[in-house]
């Protein structure tokens, strides 16, 4: 059995910041300015308070963690970072294979000849990952239960103490796999469903037979999981009632996920108007019991229902993760049309145009973006405004806060 890494903390230095991440609840935390100071006083001297109390009590420090955090604020006075980015990725997107055997309506991979990711660069980039500090990969496809080496991958990505995650629809999981899955450190697994019953879900995704299949298994397993929900015009309706049914499958999270432009599909019959997403807001404050959780292309969701935001908010593509599809092509985000061929992680976050249009959206962006106060907390979905409009650094028009106030 690989070693797992629930309880694992670890503390990575970033230029005058510390990142703490919390394997076993898949939490990061972004420490800087005066409570940097604070944490090295605690690191240093043992000096405790409120704050310090508050991170122990979510489990991102304990009191022997004292000398690995003081180690780590003293090396982040001399990194760098990009601006508006990490050193280094916090996570990678790494999509498997682009081959899957059902046939989802909304599926944005278009009508390309779908292939799998050659696994002699896999390793590498699992071993560039351990050297950058990166804390988790995320696995997805296409469908990436039919990945032929998944559990070798997974076995090396814990093997080097990184925790790692799986989007599936389900298919082909079995109690057999899963115990295969979890044997090899798997840390959590992500399925995707678009609806309380099938009727509903088939609107947008394929296979819902697979997923229920693969709630009621996850269900008695042990290890963490959640579902992915895409919020369409077709399911905002049915999201009250699908929250009740998650909670009885006790799933750890719903991950709701912005509409983004598909090549079957057209756009504007299926996003949000603004009736829906403040119902969509409404159904988000009221809910009990479950943890819900707006994807970072919904960032401008999160600013409108928290009225406010910080440097780990918003759109993280470039900034804080990166992907890489089953064609070895790096990506900023799995859903923007930029990509880039390297062996080398570093070099892509370090001097990637790509990226560096993510990191300068503040910089460019039109209105309504260009002059709000939440800017910085969000960034819009980069993908969407190019999918709709062909302009990247356009303003979203179909932010909440601008269409709900």
């Amino acid at each position: 059995m690989a070693q797992r890494i629930e309880h694992m903390r670890k503390f990575r230095p970033e230029e005058n910041a510390l990142l703490i991440w919390n394997a076993a609840q898949a939490r990061t935390a972004y420490i800087s300015g005066e409570e940097l100071n604070v944490l090295e006083r605690w690191a240093n001297n043992g000096v405790d308070n409120g704050f310090i109390a508050r991170l122990k009590k979510l489990g991102l420090i304990a009191d022997e963690d004292r000398c690995g955090v003081a180690t780590a604020i003293a090396l982040s006075k001399d990194k760098k970072a990009p601006p508006y980015s990490f050193c280094a990725p916090e996570s990678l997107h790494i999509e498997l294979t682009g081959h899957c055997p059902l046939n989802c309506p909304q599926c944005y991979k278009g009508q390309t000849e779908p292939k799998s990711l050659d696994l002699s660069f896999l390793l590498s980039v699992i071993r560039q990952a351990e050297d950058m500090q990166v804390f988790q990969i995320a696995l997805g496809g296409g469908e990436p239960l039919i990945c032929p080496n998944l559990h070798l991958v997974i076995e090396e990505i814990t093997r080097r103490g990184m925790a790692s995650s799986i989007t599936t629809s389900g298919y082909g999981l079995d109690k057999y796999v899963l115990d295969e899955l979890i044997w090899q450190g798997l840390n959590h697994i992500q399925i995707s469903l678009n609806g309380s019953c099938e009727k509903i879900n088939s609107k947008s995704r394929d296979g819902y037979e697979y997923a229920i299949r693969a709630l009621d298994l996850l269900k008695g397993s042990g290890i963490s999981f959640g579902v992915n929900w895409v919020a369409r015009r077709d399911n905002i309706d049915d999201f009250a009632k699908f929250v009740d049914a998650m909670k009885e499958y006790n799933v750890d999270n719903i991950n709701i996920l912005r509409y983004k432009p598909s090549a079957t599909e057209i756009y504007e019959e299926n996003c949000l108007p603004a009736d829906k997403m403040a119902l969509l807001a409404r159904v988000i404050k009221k809910s009990r019991g479950v943890k819900l959780k707006t994807d970072s292309a919904f960032a401008n969701m999160l600013c409108h229902l928290n009225q406010r935001t910080s440097f780990m908010s918003g759109c993280g593509a470039g900034r804080r993760f990166l992907a890489i599809d089953a064609e070895g092509f790096f990506r900023p985000c799995s859903h923007v049309p930029m990509k880039e061929k390297s062996d080398s992680i570093s070099q892509v976050w370090y001097q990637s145009e790509h990226l560096h249009m993510f990191r300068s959206i503040s910089e460019k962006v039109g209105k309504p973006c260009a002059h709000c106060d939440y800017l910085h907390g969000c960034y819009g979905c980069r993908a969407v405004m190019q999918g709709i409009g062909g302009d990247f650094f356009d303003g979203d028009k179909e932010c909440p806060m601008y269409l709900c106030e």
